[in-house]
């Protein structure tokens, strides 16, 4: 295995960002197993008042990324369906792995370290959302202490909602 860095990404990585996001959805097997980035969202990610971004660094090569999206306006209608409205949500996700890095715990440690980051912001939940059939994505979600609240669609993409608590009530 790799010695993995994993540090925030910030502009001077957007190359990189662009290219990871080109090859992981290239490669997907099941194109709706991802949402794809918007160009706004892209620019979110590199706009660290936005989000909160990590990666996996292989000698500076960027394999592995998720990120915390701050910015409620991601989770408006996950709130509703799930009766939260009065709640300060943020979005935990967007993992994305080279294949050839997968099965390493990539995406196991960047949750780790997002959710850890995550109870550092006075958001009360953080949802995080994956395919019903992405098996990989669904086993990383389950080993953190996110509970499966609804399966719905957003937008055209069939979504497990998982809600993981970061306020004490």
């Amino acid at each position: 295995m790799s010695n993995l860095i994993y540090r925030r990404i910030v502009k001077k990585d957007e190359k990189q960002l662009r290219e990871l996001i080109k090859v992981v959805l290239g490669d997907l097997e099941r194109l709706e197993f991802f949402v794809p980035f918007s160009e706004e969202e892209i620019q979110d990610i590199l706009d660290e008042s936005k989000v909160i971004a990590y990666g996996a660094y292989d000698n500076e090569k960027l394999v592995g990324s998720g990120q915390l999206f701050l910015d409620e306006k991601y989770v408006e209608d996950i709130k509703k369906a799930i009766k939260i409205d009065d709640s300060k949500v943020l979005e935990l996700g967007g993992y994305l792995v080279l294949e050839e890095y997968r099965n390493q715990g990539i995406m196991k440690k960047l949750q780790e370290i997002l959710s850890k980051e995550a109870q550092k912001t006075g958001f009360d939940y953080a949802v995080i959302t994956a395919h019903p059939d992405n098996v990989s994505s669904n086993s990383v979600i389950k080993h953190s202490k996110a509970r499966l609240v609804k399966t719905m669609n957003l937008g055209e993409f069939l979504r497990n909602i998982y809600l993981l608590q970061l306020k004490e009530k």
